[in-house]
């Protein structure tokens, strides 16, 4: 029998101590390894600036030997300020370096776990358990991480979705998506990302930069998002935001759904005296119980669109054999004119759509771009009603056939539209009576196979705007070949419109099946329109439906594009961007009055902004009605255009190209412009 003396409680401190002192030496003599190797790989690569660097990795040296005169071993700690002041340069981290420090750090986990003779090493800190054991079902998620919204934007031009820096729509660079993993095979493959995919390690740290210290309890952030989406063959998007305000807390529910899984997100309210029960609502339903998106009832509305369709049906193949014979006649001659066969949009058609209460704008954007020598030979314009035929065709007689502006009247369709006048407002009966007119001109040229640029007759031009869809970028890609159908950011932030907000005043149209079909859609959506009194809303949503189904490219300008296509958003909100307009140090394609209430108000608008172009004498009904007199027609341009912006001031608080310090406020509470 072998006898063993006990050892004193001494002598097993003295070991402990023993071992602590080599595994700091050990960890000292291997970090300063990297050290040496990675301060002369840094030297030879890059010599300016090398001092700064060194006098970083000098700093990184002192806190080591620092933390081992005290007896510590703060390796995430460490590790981290490693990462921070060796590997960073200017705030920017790529792959390359990323990868370089996880690979130190995986190398000093195994350094340690040798010392301590372990067998299987492990990520530090990775005695906190995973978010979802294996045991759980496999399909529905195996990990999440933090990562940066604005960086995962970046990388997919928004998905299509505007990212702006306005009043309504203000910026803020700290906000976070969250991005989870369905499959253990999805999460990324560095043992450590995974780690932190999985068990929610955050070895980065936290984003206090006064505080380095790692954070193990919260959710781990990986900055990196080409490493983040390594192994995501395929990528659900959903956009959240809570329409009823901060006043209603929200949860979302992730259900496994075996093998049948649902792009489409179900609401549940608690809402009425009940507020312990939650109910299926929809999903425009706010906390008061407003639905925003109500069915139409079959009489009056659906049962009115029933005879709208049918007239359509009726008569569609012969107004677009119409279309066809008047847009042919007009490419053939810009053909044979010659350069214009080489211009931008050589497959593309403008469209407008206008009544006689509102040819005044109309007559504007004709005389404007007549005063700015811009081409307006691919535009053609539907009209309601036989006087403002008589009005459009007078305005550009004396020109020569192929810049004439094109002008067609659907009365099959048209002729019960109301005229209109300076009384109608956004949403009102007349308003909405018109967006059929909106719907089927559009449609019809889309079935001709042409491409469309559809404007409201509120717009301005400064330029072609042509130009914008069809100019390529910097790897030579056109923005008409990456997205079927472009519109202008409307600016509203208002739920109905989510998440695209995009202007139904002004879009872009690539002719291929998916957009035919969208706008056939809105076609046989009219009873909703009719219903929500909003063209804008019910496109909005077949855009998102649409985009899902389908997998039709959706874009709306972003903040860059705003400079180039400013609106009513701005010239309410931005007086800073009006003012770079004014100067000339923005020089957008277009300006487009919308965001204002009112006939009345757009045109002074645009009168003290410096838009407007049409002589006093050529306003008012009666110039659609003496249009129609054939001796004066010829002459409707030389009575009605002005070569010069007429400017005059009506508000001081209001955008002027001019001071209006003079004028009233239009706004209570608000300062002069000037």
């Amino acid at each position: 029998m072998e006898i063993r003396t006990p050892r004193s409680p001494s002598h097993d401190k003295n070991m402990l101590l023993a071992l602590r002192r080599i595994l700091i030496l050990a960890f000292l003599s291997y970090v300063s390894f990297f050290v040496g190797y990675f301060s002369s790989m840094s030297f030879e690569a890059k010599q300016n600036g090398s001092n700064s660097h060194l006098r970083q990795i000098e700093s990184y040296r002192s806190r080591i030997m620092k933390h081992a005169a005290d007896g510590e071993y703060r390796t995430d700690e460490d590790l981290q300020f490693f990462r921070d002041n060796c590997f960073r340069q200017d705030g920017i981290e790529n792959v390359t370096t990323q990868s370089i420090f996880h690979s130190i750090r995986l190398e000093v986990q195994k350094q340690v776990a040798s010392l301590m003779k372990l067998d299987n090493p492990t990520p530090i800190a990775s005695d906190r358990q995973p978010f979802f054991p294996p045991m759980t079902n496999s399909k529905s998620i195996s990990g999440m991480v933090r990562i940066s919204k604005q960086q995962i934007m970046q990388q997919f031009d928004n998905f299509g979705v505007a990212i702006l820096d306005t009043q309504s729509f203000p910026a803020r660079e700290d906000d976070e998506a969250l991005l989870l993993y369905n499959h253990i095979d999805s999460v990324p493959g560095h043992p450590n990302f995974k780690e932190e995919a999985t068990r929610g390690i955050q070895y980065a740290g936290s984003d206090d930069a006064n505080q380095k210290r790692p954070n193990p309890s919260g959710l781990a952030k990986i900055d990196n998002m080409t490493l983040a989406l390594e192994h995501c063959d395929a990528l659900n998007v959903q956009f959240v935001h809570n329409p009823s305000g901060s006043g209603l807390p929200m949860c979302h529910l992730w259900i496994p759904s075996h093998d049948l899984p649902s792009y489409h997100v179900n609401r549940w309210m608690r809402i009425g005296e009940n507020t312990n029960e939650l109910r299926h609502v929809p999903h425009l339903l706010n906390a008061k119980g407003v639905n925003k998106m109500d069915v139409p009832r079959y009489h009056p509305l659906i049962s009115k669109h029933w005879k709208v369709l049918e007239r359509f049906f009726n008569h569609v193949d012969d107004v677009v054999q119409d279309l066809r014979t008047i847009i042919e006649a007009r490419l053939r001659v810009l053909r044979d004119v010659g350069p214009e066969q080489h211009s931008p949009g050589k497959n593309t058609i403008i469209v407008m759509t206008v009544n006689q209460g509102q040819s005044d704008l109309l007559t504007n954007f004709l005389c404007a771009a007549r005063a700015r020598d811009l081409d307006v030979s691919r535009v053609i314009v539907f009209v309601s009603d036989e006087e403002t035929k008589f009005l459009v065709e007078g305005m550009s007689l004396d020109l020569e056939d192929h810049l004439r502006v094109m002008v067609y009247y659907d009365e099959r369709n048209m002729a019960d539209l109301p005229k209109g006048g300076e009384g109608v407002k956004y949403g009102d009966a007349t308003f909405t009576s018109m967006m059929l007119a909106k719907i089927l001109c559009v449609l019809y040229v889309s079935l001709l196979g042409y491409d469309i640029l559809f404007q409201d007759v509120d717009i301005v031009w400064y330029k072609s705007p042509l130009l914008f869809f069809h100019s390529h970028d910097g790897v030579g890609k056109r923005l008409v070949d990456e997205y079927d159908i472009i519109f202008q950011h409307d600016g509203s932030p208002q739920q109905r419109y989510a998440p695209y907000s995009a202007n139904s005043g002004f879009f872009f149209v690539k002719s291929n099946s998916k957009t035919k079909y969208l706008l056939t859609s809105m076609l046989y959506h009219g009873d909703l329109v009719r219903k929500t009194s909003s063209h804008q809303q019910v496109f909005n949503h077949l855009l998102l439906e649409h985009s899902s189904l389908m997998g039709l490219r959706v874009k709306v300008m972003d903040q860059h594009d705003i400079k180039e296509f400013p609106g009513g958003d701005q010239y309410q909100h931005d007086n800073n961007g009006m003012h770079r307009i004014f100067s000339g140090q923005d020089k957008p394609f277009l300006f487009h009055m919308f965001w204002t209430d009112g006939h009345a108000s757009k045109l002074k608008f645009l009168r003290q902004m410096g838009g407007w172009f049409v002589n006093d004498a050529c306003l008012g009904h009666w110039v659609t009605s003496f249009a129609s007199d054939l001796n004066l027609v010829g002459s409707l341009s030389g009575r009605c255009c002005s070569v010069e912006p007429l400017v005059t001031c009506h508000y001081r608080d209001k955008p002027s190209i001019i001071p209006c310090n003079d004028s009233p406020f239009y706004d209570k509470n608000a300062k002069p412009f000037w």
